[in-house]
């Protein structure tokens, strides 16, 4: 590791290791008032002793967007957090503008590691230093003042290990929501409380955007599996949390706003549909490794395509139109097919790039 300044440049990013954590550092959270936490979200926090999150920012050639992110966390009405922007590989961004403005760690990693390399860098920093919680955050993201607030008072009122999130809103469309899950039907007398008193609804799938994880989760799940790189990693997280009994939820009380794959360079893209098709072969490997599995996997996935691409070619109507597109040299269907390809080959991580520049 090397410290240039204010930036940490690290020589190799994947040998940070796991380091003995300090005693207490996965305590449990214990039980709080309802009524006295409903009345003022952030009580619950306060009684919650030290309690430290490590915010955990990933740049990508995107540093308006980032700066951006950090103007809504200096306005947070709660301040028991550290950031941690992780550059990934950026060509161009001027990450001093970073920490001329904002009190922020910035690592500069030599390459991109994707979403979910990237991330695992500043999760092995949050247990290393012992946080209580670490949140991955993206950086086309803008919280309202009480997001982180009313996130951790609904960490405090569920009180048990779980994947929380805030409700989603389209940035450029507020009044749409990304993330606003409806209350499932439950026979948990503690599930309906939380639903119908504090507006806390348990979720049957993760989203990547906001993500605050107790240390306690890291420890008992692990990582982020890196083979995914982008895409689904966070629903195979989820997966994985599901199996040992660890639940997700939403806390609509705590609201953000999303540019939404602004890294991509859009909400439809060749290297989003790339990710998007490999990886769901990959995750049904992972969670549902039978035929009906796959041809469930297959199923979404070409349902999506379909919808893609009947929204940029109304021509395409009919089931024997779409599968003539699915064979065209069309950027979108192309990228689905050397999805396909490079699960079948087992070739998982970052794209190849070589392919794409002859392409």
């Amino acid at each position: 590791m090397v410290n240039n300044g204010n930036v940490i440049e690290h020589e190799n990013p994947l040998m940070v290791l796991f380091q003995p954590h300090p005693p207490g550092w996965n305590r449990p959270i214990g039980p709080v008032d309802p009524q006295s936490a409903a009345a003022e979200p952030d009580a619950a926090i306060w009684a919650l002793p030290a309690t430290r999150v490590l915010i955990i920012i990933l740049n990508f050639n995107g540093i308006a967007d980032t700066l951006a992110c950090l103007d809504s966390l200096r306005a947070q009405t709660c301040q028991c957090f550290d950031v941690l922007v992780i550059d990934n590989g950026s060509r161009n961004d001027d990450l001093g503008r970073i920490t001329t403005h904002f009190k922020a760690e910035i690592i500069a990693l030599p390459g991109n590691l994707g979403w979910a390399g990237g991330n695992n860098v500043g999760i092995r920093l949050a247990l290393d230093r012992g946080f209580d919680f670490a949140c991955l955050l993206n950086n086309d993201t803008v919280l309202e003042p009480t997001a982180l607030a009313e996130l951790l008072a609904a960490a405090r009122l569920i009180a048990q290990p779980c994947l929380l999130h805030p409700a989603i809103a389209f940035f450029d469309d507020p009044s749409r929501w990304q993330l606003y899950p409806r209350p499932l039907p439950s026979s948990n007398k503690v599930i309906q409380r939380l639903q119908a008193v504090h507006d806390i609804v348990e979720m049957q799938w993760a989203y990547g955007a906001c993500l605050l994880l107790p240390a306690a989760v890291l420890q008992q799940v692990g990582l982020l599996d890196e083979r995914f790189f982008l895409q689904l990693e966070e629903n195979d997280y989820f997966r994985r949390a599901a199996t040992q009994g660890i639940p997700s939820f939403c806390a609509r009380r705590a609201r953000i706003l999303h540019k939404e794959s602004v890294s991509f360079g859009g909400r439809v893209t060749e290297t989003k549909v790339y990710y998007q098709v490999r990886n769901s072969f990959l995750l049904a490997e992972k969670h549902t490794p039978t035929l009906r599995g796959f041809l469930g996997a297959a199923r979404v996935i070409l349902w999506s395509l379909r919808h893609q691409a009947q929204a940029s070619d109304a021509r395409i109507a009919t089931w024997l139109g779409f599968l003539s597109w699915l064979i065209s040299a069309n950027p979108l269907a192309r990228a689905a097919r050397e999805g396909v390809g490079d699960y079948a080959r087992r070739r998982f991580g970052q794209r190849p790039l070589v392919r794409r520049v002859v392409q």
